[in-house]
């Protein structure tokens, strides 16, 4: 009994020190960085950004973007407001990411603690990475990397995120690292290193920041300006994820559209003793929601296919909520390793999705480029073809011969408004250019489209006009200096 309690006491004993060695750790690092007197940060700079998952095929990087990058954060209310501002870098442009971009693009994101990782930005910079772990109950271990030796600080956020932070002998924190729930990659990787810290207005902060959501960088940014306690008023962002919406219309005898939110939109076609849905979503919330439409739509019919056009995270984060639906999933052979490799083995831990909750085996039909798959029950049936594009390697559309209808995916998309990859004036965007050969190729005749991104099926007149008479746009000339 004694010899038991003895053993308590000294595993209890360790516990206390193991926390206290961290809180030691992270007070030292506190003080080369000066976190718990920051109130709020502005720094900017500029590099790269890379478009996350929008790869011209899975294997590839993420596509390259020049990039003018600002970050204010108010660390007390633990908001963060990210800007940022991307020019065309590849040429010839290859994946998505709205390339080719004729005009500057800029977007802003603003997160805090009711955001989908709970405000985990704010977590992910040297001095919000300490403040955070001084309040929470860290512990520490050590490692050696790259013969140097490091000491690695871990705690919980927001009750189930585990995040990570790697100090250095100089006090400084060169990488912090946790995961994300992600629909299509599952408990997902992000890992921000920090490197060249210099002086900024009395404060330490690195010059140069990589960071990488899965295996390939998303940002790669040299910090030119660093304002620390900054005038700031950033307010709150709008709680959590927005709920799936769906609007169906019907466009012929059982064939409807399903629009809404979030985008994009998808397909419902009705055989005699099944059902088809072409395009998933980038939820798994949108895709479920479509589905239960189907179900709705044509009740007591199973979906025994799903038309999977490429691989990107706006295009897949369905597939597993098909997978556990049942349906036999249409898609390239160059997304074989990506989907059965990565997709279907990655745990979603953080949120359980359909799949984790109700695991089924997964059914797949590979295309190849001159496949032709079709489907058809003697009565109704659809043609499923590859486009050659620089949008997507893997690209697949759908075809109703009776209905002349085009499904079609990122290459056509009607939005009603101009966007920055909208070719100067009497010029044709190089992704209509290959649609219009393709469809030549194959002598489809079609009488209307249905665009994946857009507000409605459209009639095929709108995509001719855009490319009779017109001579393709080049790409955008890559600006070689860095921005």
């Amino acid at each position: 009994m004694k010899k038991a309690l003895l053993l308590a006491a000294l595993a209890l004993t360790g516990m206390i020190g193991h926390a206290q060695d961290a809180t030691a750790v992270l007070r030292e690092a506190d003080r080369a960085l000066g976190a718990s007197s920051l109130k709020s940060m502005r720094y900017s700079g500029t590099g790269f950004a890379y478009n996350f998952l929008q790869n011209w095929r899975p294997d590839a990087p993420y596509p390259k973007f020049y990039a003018k990058y600002a970050r204010t954060i108010d660390f007390d209310k633990r908001i963060s407001r990210e800007e940022l501002t991307r020019s065309q870098f590849e040429n010839p442009p290859h994946g998505g990411g709205q390339q080719p971009l004729y005009t500057d693009t800029t977007q802003a994101a603003v997160t805090g603690d009711n955001s989908a990782w709970g405000g985990g930005s704010v977590l992910l910079t040297p001095q919000g990475f300490i403040r955070a772990a001084l309040a929470a109950q860290p512990t520490v271990t050590q490692t050696r990397v790259g013969g140097k030796t490091m000491d690695v600080v871990s705690f919980t956020a927001g009750g189930k995120y585990k995040v990570t932070g790697y100090i250095n002998a100089l006090h400084l924190v060169e990488k912090v690292e946790t995961w994300t729930p992600q629909p299509t990659l599952g408990d997902m990787s992000i890992e921000t290193t920090f490197s060249d810290y210099r002086d900024f207005n009395g404060v330490k902060f690195p010059g140069h920041i990589v960071q990488k959501q899965w295996i390939y960088p998303v940002l790669d940014i040299n910090v030119a300006s660093v304002e620390p306690n900054a005038a700031v008023n950033l307010p709150a962002p709008a709680g959590g994820p927005q709920g799936a919406r769906v609007e169906s219309a019907k466009v012929a005898d059982g064939v409807w559209y399903l629009a809404g939110t979030p985008d994009p939109n998808s397909q419902l076609v009705e055989f005699k003793d099944f059902l088809v849905i072409v395009e998933s979503s980038v939820t798994e919330g949108r895709a479920l929601a479509n589905i239960a439409e189907a179900h709705r739509l044509v009740p007591g019919k199973p979906i025994r296919y799903h038309v999977n056009s490429h691989h990107h995270s706006d295009h897949s984060a369905g597939l597993r909520a098909f997978v556990a639906e049942g349906a036999t999933i249409i898609t390239h052979d160059m997304n074989k390793k990506f989907y059965e490799d990565v997709v279907l083995k990655a745990p979603h831990t953080l949120e359980p999705d359909a799949l984790t909750k109700n695991p089924k085996k997964a059914n797949f039909i590979y295309l190849k480029d001159k496949d032709k798959y079709v489907i058809s029950d003697g009565t109704r049936e659809m043609d499923i073809y590859h486009v050659e594009n620089g949008h997507a390697e893997n690209l697949l559309m759908s075809y109703l011969p009776k209905e002349k209808l085009l499904m079609i995916t990122d290459i056509f998309n009607d939005f009603g408004m101009p966007r920055p990859n909208d070719p100067p004036p009497g010029l044709v965007s190089p992704y209509y250019a290959a649609l219009d050969t393709r469809l030549k190729e194959l002598k489809l005749e079609v009488a209307q489209l249905a665009p994946s991104h857009g507000r409605a099926v459209v009639p095929f007149s709108q995509f001719t006009e855009k490319v009779q008479g017109k001579v393709q746009a080049p790409a955008p000339r890559p600006i070689t200096e860095t921005r």
